[in-house]
Protein backbone atom coordinates (compact mmCIF):
# COMPACT_ATOMS: atom_id res chain seq x y z
CA UNK A 1 0.00 0.00 0.00
CA UNK A 2 1.25 3.67 -0.97
CA UNK A 3 2.26 4.94 2.51
CA UNK A 4 2.05 8.52 0.82
CA UNK A 5 -1.53 8.06 -0.01
CA UNK A 6 -2.21 6.59 3.14
CA UNK A 7 -0.58 9.83 4.69
CA UNK A 8 -3.25 12.18 3.05
CA UNK A 9 -6.38 9.64 3.90
CA UNK A 10 -5.48 9.80 7.60
CA UNK A 11 -5.36 13.77 7.32
CA UNK A 12 -8.88 13.59 6.08
CA UNK A 13 -9.75 11.27 9.37
CA UNK A 14 -8.59 13.51 11.87
CA UNK A 15 -9.85 16.97 9.56
CA UNK A 16 -13.31 15.14 9.42
CA UNK A 17 -13.27 13.44 12.68
CA UNK A 18 -14.33 10.05 11.27
CA UNK A 19 -13.89 6.95 8.99
CA UNK A 20 -17.23 7.57 7.07
CA UNK A 21 -16.30 11.58 6.32
CA UNK A 22 -13.01 10.49 5.18
CA UNK A 23 -14.42 8.07 2.48
CA UNK A 24 -16.34 10.72 1.58
CA UNK A 25 -14.34 12.72 0.74
CA UNK A 26 -11.35 11.06 -0.64
CA UNK A 27 -13.94 8.79 -3.04
CA UNK A 28 -12.92 5.22 -1.01
CA UNK A 29 -15.04 3.23 1.47
CA UNK A 30 -15.04 3.47 5.23
CA UNK A 31 -12.97 0.05 5.21
CA UNK A 32 -10.29 1.02 2.90
CA UNK A 33 -9.65 4.31 4.95
CA UNK A 34 -9.62 2.15 7.57
CA UNK A 35 -6.90 -0.29 6.03
CA UNK A 36 -5.08 2.80 5.27
CA UNK A 37 -5.25 3.55 9.02
CA UNK A 38 -3.93 0.18 9.63
CA UNK A 39 -1.16 0.35 7.40
CA UNK A 40 0.60 3.46 9.07
CA UNK A 41 -0.18 1.44 12.36
CA UNK A 42 1.68 -1.46 11.33
CA UNK A 43 4.79 0.80 9.73
CA UNK A 44 4.83 2.94 12.92
CA UNK A 45 4.15 -0.04 15.52
CA UNK A 46 2.17 2.46 17.26
CA UNK A 47 -1.69 3.38 17.65
CA UNK A 48 -2.63 6.40 15.84
CA UNK A 49 -6.10 6.82 16.36
CA UNK A 50 -8.41 6.53 19.46
CA UNK A 51 -11.83 5.30 18.30
CA UNK A 52 -15.43 5.96 19.77
CA UNK A 53 -19.01 5.55 18.87
CA UNK A 54 -18.86 9.52 18.15
CA UNK A 55 -15.15 10.49 16.82
CA UNK A 56 -11.73 9.31 16.22
CA UNK A 57 -9.27 11.54 17.81
CA UNK A 58 -5.57 11.06 17.20
CA UNK A 59 -3.44 9.81 20.38
CA UNK A 60 -0.26 11.25 21.25
CA UNK A 61 1.43 9.40 19.02
CA UNK A 62 -1.00 10.12 16.04
CA UNK A 63 -0.49 13.81 16.89
CA UNK A 64 2.92 13.83 16.13
CA UNK A 65 2.66 11.62 13.56
CA UNK A 66 0.32 14.34 11.99
CA UNK A 67 2.39 16.77 12.49
CA UNK A 68 5.09 14.85 10.72
CA UNK A 69 2.75 13.96 7.88
CA UNK A 70 1.45 17.40 6.75
CA UNK A 71 4.94 18.52 6.70
CA UNK A 72 5.71 15.79 4.39
CA UNK A 73 2.55 16.11 2.02
CA UNK A 74 3.12 19.67 2.29
CA UNK A 75 6.64 19.03 0.48
CA UNK A 76 5.86 16.77 -2.20
CA UNK A 77 2.97 18.92 -3.02
CA UNK A 78 5.31 22.07 -3.54
CA UNK A 79 8.38 20.13 -4.73
CA UNK A 80 5.37 18.59 -8.14
CA UNK A 81 4.07 22.35 -8.08
CA UNK A 82 7.43 24.02 -8.26
CA UNK A 83 8.39 21.34 -11.22
CA UNK A 84 5.31 21.37 -13.02
CA UNK A 85 4.87 23.72 -15.75
CA UNK A 86 2.94 26.65 -14.56
CA UNK A 87 0.00 25.62 -17.19
CA UNK A 88 -0.30 22.31 -15.56
CA UNK A 89 -3.99 20.95 -15.71
CA UNK A 90 -4.97 21.39 -11.88
CA UNK A 91 -7.30 17.63 -11.27
CA UNK A 92 -9.10 16.27 -8.74
CA UNK A 93 -12.93 16.62 -7.23
CA UNK A 94 -14.75 19.67 -4.72
CA UNK A 95 -17.77 19.07 -3.11
CA UNK A 96 -19.47 22.43 -2.91
CA UNK A 97 -22.62 23.23 -1.15
CA UNK A 98 -24.52 26.36 -1.45
CA UNK A 99 -28.06 28.13 -0.52
CA UNK A 100 -30.60 26.75 -3.24
CA UNK A 101 -31.82 30.03 -5.24
CA UNK A 102 -27.96 31.24 -5.31
CA UNK A 103 -26.91 28.19 -6.30
CA UNK A 104 -29.53 27.44 -8.75
CA UNK A 105 -29.37 31.06 -10.45
CA UNK A 106 -25.90 32.13 -9.80
CA UNK A 107 -23.52 29.29 -8.99
CA UNK A 108 -24.84 27.10 -11.61
CA UNK A 109 -23.71 28.96 -14.56
CA UNK A 110 -20.33 29.74 -12.78
CA UNK A 111 -19.44 26.01 -12.13
CA UNK A 112 -20.42 25.28 -15.65
CA UNK A 113 -17.86 28.13 -17.15
CA UNK A 114 -14.88 26.83 -14.32
CA UNK A 115 -15.64 23.50 -15.29
CA UNK A 116 -14.96 24.03 -18.78
CA UNK A 117 -12.05 25.79 -18.58
CA UNK A 118 -10.40 23.23 -15.93
CA UNK A 119 -11.34 19.74 -17.09
CA UNK A 120 -9.22 17.66 -14.94
CA UNK A 121 -11.94 18.75 -11.90
CA UNK A 122 -14.86 16.93 -10.94
CA UNK A 123 -17.22 18.63 -8.75
CA UNK A 124 -20.13 17.95 -6.37
CA UNK A 125 -22.76 20.87 -5.80
CA UNK A 126 -25.35 20.45 -3.35
CA UNK A 127 -27.76 23.53 -3.08
CA UNK A 128 -30.01 23.46 0.10
CA UNK A 129 -30.75 26.08 2.33
CA UNK A 130 -29.84 23.80 5.23
CA UNK A 131 -26.81 24.36 7.76
CA UNK A 132 -24.53 22.11 5.99
CA UNK A 133 -21.47 20.67 8.48
CA UNK A 134 -18.84 20.79 6.27
CA UNK A 135 -16.47 18.85 8.82
CA UNK A 136 -18.77 15.78 9.56
CA UNK A 137 -20.61 15.50 6.00
CA UNK A 138 -17.00 15.86 3.86
CA UNK A 139 -17.48 18.86 1.64
CA UNK A 140 -14.74 21.33 0.73
CA UNK A 141 -16.32 24.59 0.23
CA UNK A 142 -19.59 26.59 1.28
CA UNK A 143 -21.39 29.46 0.23
CA UNK A 144 -23.20 31.10 2.95
CA UNK A 145 -25.66 34.10 2.93
CA UNK A 146 -25.27 35.79 6.32
CA UNK A 147 -24.97 39.22 7.81
CA UNK A 148 -22.11 37.76 9.78
CA UNK A 149 -20.22 34.56 10.70
CA UNK A 150 -19.48 33.28 13.91
CA UNK A 151 -17.45 29.93 12.97
CA UNK A 152 -14.79 27.95 13.43
CA UNK A 153 -14.14 27.47 9.14
CA UNK A 154 -12.08 29.85 7.39
CA UNK A 155 -13.99 32.25 6.09
CA UNK A 156 -13.80 34.76 3.08
CA UNK A 157 -16.49 37.84 2.13
CA UNK A 158 -16.49 37.47 -1.33
CA UNK A 159 -19.40 40.05 -2.05
CA UNK A 160 -22.47 41.89 -0.59
CA UNK A 161 -26.12 41.38 -1.43
CA UNK A 162 -28.30 44.28 -0.27
CA UNK A 163 -32.39 44.15 0.39
CA UNK A 164 -35.03 45.90 -1.53
CA UNK A 165 -38.35 46.32 -0.36
CA UNK A 166 -40.00 45.19 -4.14
CA UNK A 167 -43.69 44.89 -5.42
CA UNK A 168 -45.05 44.20 -9.19
CA UNK A 169 -46.31 47.78 -11.12
CA UNK A 170 -49.45 46.12 -11.03
CA UNK A 171 -49.45 46.02 -7.03
CA UNK A 172 -48.43 49.46 -7.16
CA UNK A 173 -50.82 50.62 -9.85
CA UNK A 174 -53.80 48.77 -7.34
CA UNK A 175 -52.34 49.79 -3.99
CA UNK A 176 -50.09 53.24 -4.49
CA UNK A 177 -46.98 53.72 -3.28
CA UNK A 178 -46.18 54.14 -0.02
CA UNK A 179 -44.56 57.45 1.38
CA UNK A 180 -43.05 56.14 4.31
CA UNK A 181 -41.33 53.19 5.96
CA UNK A 182 -44.70 52.96 8.41
CA UNK A 183 -46.99 52.99 5.67
CA UNK A 184 -45.61 49.44 4.62
CA UNK A 185 -47.59 48.12 7.86
CA UNK A 186 -50.98 48.76 5.72
CA UNK A 187 -49.71 46.63 2.57
CA UNK A 188 -50.15 42.92 2.41
CA UNK A 189 -46.73 41.45 2.95
CA UNK A 190 -44.44 38.56 1.41
CA UNK A 191 -41.66 37.34 3.98
CA UNK A 192 -39.13 34.99 5.17
CA UNK A 193 -40.02 32.27 7.97
CA UNK A 194 -36.77 31.21 8.57
CA UNK A 195 -34.29 31.46 10.72
CA UNK A 196 -37.59 32.52 12.62
CA UNK A 197 -40.36 34.96 10.76
CA UNK A 198 -39.54 38.23 9.79
CA UNK A 199 -42.63 40.33 11.11
CA UNK A 200 -40.75 43.18 10.98
CA UNK A 201 -38.25 45.05 8.63
CA UNK A 202 -35.76 47.25 9.37
CA UNK A 203 -34.64 50.34 7.59
CA UNK A 204 -32.27 53.33 7.75
CA UNK A 205 -32.57 56.97 6.39
CA UNK A 206 -29.81 59.39 6.87
CA UNK A 207 -29.62 59.75 10.54
CA UNK A 208 -32.93 57.80 11.00
CA UNK A 209 -33.75 54.70 11.43
CA UNK A 210 -36.73 52.12 13.05
CA UNK A 211 -38.47 48.83 12.20
CA UNK A 212 -41.83 48.55 10.61
CA UNK A 213 -44.65 45.98 11.68
CA UNK A 214 -45.65 43.94 8.51
CA UNK A 215 -49.21 42.42 7.84
CA UNK A 216 -47.70 38.99 6.20
CA UNK A 217 -50.01 37.34 3.60
CA UNK A 218 -47.48 34.52 2.72
CA UNK A 219 -44.64 33.31 5.15
CA UNK A 220 -41.59 31.14 3.81
CA UNK A 221 -38.67 29.86 3.30
CA UNK A 222 -38.01 30.28 -0.01
CA UNK A 223 -37.28 33.17 -1.73
CA UNK A 224 -38.52 32.04 -5.10
CA UNK A 225 -41.93 31.65 -3.55
CA UNK A 226 -41.70 35.16 -2.26
CA UNK A 227 -40.67 36.37 -5.39
CA UNK A 228 -43.23 34.75 -7.70
CA UNK A 229 -46.18 36.07 -5.19
CA UNK A 230 -44.08 39.34 -5.30
CA UNK A 231 -44.20 38.92 -9.58
CA UNK A 232 -48.11 38.26 -9.58
CA UNK A 233 -49.24 41.21 -7.39
CA UNK A 234 -49.77 39.57 -4.17
CA UNK A 235 -47.94 42.01 -1.98
CA UNK A 236 -44.71 43.76 -1.15
CA UNK A 237 -41.58 41.56 -0.36
CA UNK A 238 -37.92 42.10 0.96
CA UNK A 239 -35.57 40.44 -0.99
CA UNK A 240 -32.11 40.30 -1.30
CA UNK A 241 -30.76 41.47 -5.21
CA UNK A 242 -29.01 37.91 -6.04
CA UNK A 243 -32.98 36.96 -6.04
CA UNK A 244 -34.63 40.14 -7.53
CA UNK A 245 -32.14 42.22 -8.79
CA UNK A 246 -32.77 40.97 -12.90
CA UNK A 247 -36.57 41.43 -12.47
CA UNK A 248 -35.81 45.26 -10.71
CA UNK A 249 -33.26 45.73 -14.16
CA UNK A 250 -36.25 43.88 -16.82
CA UNK A 251 -38.84 46.07 -14.39
CA UNK A 252 -41.33 43.25 -13.63
CA UNK A 253 -40.52 44.22 -9.91
CA UNK A 254 -39.79 47.77 -8.80
CA UNK A 255 -37.98 49.19 -5.68
CA UNK A 256 -40.15 50.70 -2.84
CA UNK A 257 -38.67 53.72 -0.56
CA UNK A 258 -35.28 53.29 -2.68
CA UNK A 259 -33.39 56.82 -0.33
CA UNK A 260 -33.87 53.43 2.79
CA UNK A 261 -31.58 51.56 3.54
CA UNK A 262 -33.12 48.28 4.02
CA UNK A 263 -30.06 46.20 5.38
CA UNK A 264 -27.32 43.77 3.55
CA UNK A 265 -26.61 40.62 3.98
CA UNK A 266 -22.40 39.34 2.94
CA UNK A 267 -21.80 36.43 0.81
CA UNK A 268 -18.85 34.32 2.37
CA UNK A 269 -17.17 31.34 0.88
CA UNK A 270 -16.17 29.03 4.25
CA UNK A 271 -13.56 26.06 4.15
CA UNK A 272 -11.86 23.68 6.86
CA UNK A 273 -8.95 24.75 8.48
CA UNK A 274 -6.02 22.99 6.75
CA UNK A 275 -2.32 23.39 6.82
CA UNK A 276 -2.34 22.65 3.33
CA UNK A 277 -5.18 24.13 1.12
CA UNK A 278 -5.30 22.07 -2.21
CA UNK A 279 -4.56 24.29 -5.17
CA UNK A 280 -8.03 23.21 -7.03
CA UNK A 281 -9.92 24.78 -4.10
CA UNK A 282 -7.53 28.27 -4.06
CA UNK A 283 -8.68 27.92 -7.86
CA UNK A 284 -12.12 28.02 -7.02
CA UNK A 285 -11.89 30.73 -4.40
CA UNK A 286 -10.55 33.20 -6.62
CA UNK A 287 -12.60 32.27 -9.69
CA UNK A 288 -15.73 32.89 -7.84
CA UNK A 289 -14.24 35.82 -6.03
CA UNK A 290 -13.50 37.76 -9.60
CA UNK A 291 -16.63 36.44 -11.29
CA UNK A 292 -18.26 38.30 -8.87
CA UNK A 293 -16.57 41.67 -8.92
CA UNK A 294 -13.75 41.14 -6.89
CA UNK A 295 -15.32 43.43 -3.87
CA UNK A 296 -16.26 42.29 -0.96
CA UNK A 297 -18.36 44.94 -0.20
CA UNK A 298 -19.68 45.52 -3.66
CA UNK A 299 -23.09 44.23 -5.07
CA UNK A 300 -22.50 42.34 -8.17
CA UNK A 301 -26.72 41.91 -8.27
CA UNK A 302 -27.71 45.26 -7.93
CA UNK A 303 -29.52 47.22 -10.54
CA UNK A 304 -27.21 50.16 -12.51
Amino acid sequence: MDTLGSMRVFVRVVELGGFNAAGRACGMSAAMVAKHVAHLEQRTGARLLDRTTRSVRPTPEGQMYLEKALAIIEAVDEAENTVAAENREPRGSLRITAPIELGQDHLAPLLVEFMSQHVGISVVADFTNRTVDLVQEGFDLAIRVAPSLDTALIGRRLATTRFRVVASPDFISRQGLPDSPDALSTFPALTFSQPTPRLEWSWRRGDAEGRVRIAPRLVSSSAEALRLAALSGLGVSWLPTFVCGRDLRQGRLVALLQDCDWGSFGVHVLYPHRRFVPSRLRLFIDFLAARLGGDPSGDPWAPG
